[in-house]
């Protein structure tokens, strides 16, 4: 026959049988009832569909896990979105809060600076999963220069869903009035001693402290003396 097409039947195994010209025929029971015979060669088994699906599935997810994580979420959401209401990100992150997923809460939290962490929690009331908050509002200045700088969207969506801890802020510490090579507070980091130094980077020499690491070293006063410029850093 010429232009034929090609069908699917799905139906239960009923016995096989020997036609008139002595060719293997298996009967099979369609779902309205109805019994047809069909030739052994146009007959696949369940399991060897399910086979061949398994082999796509596993395609699909090779290409996946190629993925950064925030693309991933994008596609496992979308395909969890696929198979409907019971499914999607919004049921993976309750599977989160219900602690349904082993280990889910266990997950090391990542650092993030304050005024990303501010843009997240202002995204939540607005966006319905992560792959949302990749759009929203990027007006602030801040934030645009982040994702310019760092091409966070691991940090980002981990951060998203399992949380997130502010790193601490950072302070160069200057001597006002004196020579620049020699006005920054640093720290060798070999030594462990501190020294007034260059601006410029020096290796091994840390010219970034936070409020904590001062104090702890006996630099507190830093903050509240007037012979003393205090700069907020990255």
């Amino acid at each position: 026959m010429e232009d034929c097409t090609r069908v699917v039947l799905y139906g239960t195994f009923d016995g096989a049988a020997f036609s008139t010209d002595n060719f293997l025929q298996i009967a099979v029971i369609l779902d309205s009832g109805e019994k047809v015979e069909i030739p052994t060669e146009c007959v696949t088994s369940a399991d060897q569909i399910v086979k061949k699906d398994e082999i796509k599935l596993k395609d699909v997810i090779k290409r996946i896990e190629k993925f950064d994580l925030a693309t991933k979420a994008v596609w496992i959401n979308e395909i969890l979105n696929k198979l409907g209401s019971d499914y999607g990100l919004h049921k993976y992150c309750a599977g989160y809060k219900q602690g349904k997923f082993d280990g889910a809460m266990d997950r090391k939290k990542v650092t993030i600076p304050q005024f990303v962490a501010d843009w997240i929690e202002e995204g939540k009331k607005h966006c319905k999963d992560v792959s949302d908050l990749f759009d929203f509002d990027f007006t602030n200045e801040e934030v645009g220069n982040w994702f310019l700088q760092e091409k966070p969207f691991d940090l980002v969506a981990r951060a998203w869903l399992d949380g997130y801890t502010v790193e601490e802020k950072r302070y160069r510490v200057k001597a006002k009035g004196v020579y620049h090579h020699s006005s920054v507070l640093k720290l060798d980091s070999i030594t462990e001693r501190w020294f007034f130094g260059s601006e410029k980077y020096m290796c091994g020499s840390l010219g970034k402290h936070t409020r904590k690491e001062l104090e702890s070293a006996g630099f507190g006063w830093v903050f509240d003396c007037p012979g003393v410029e205090i700069e907020e850093v990255e």
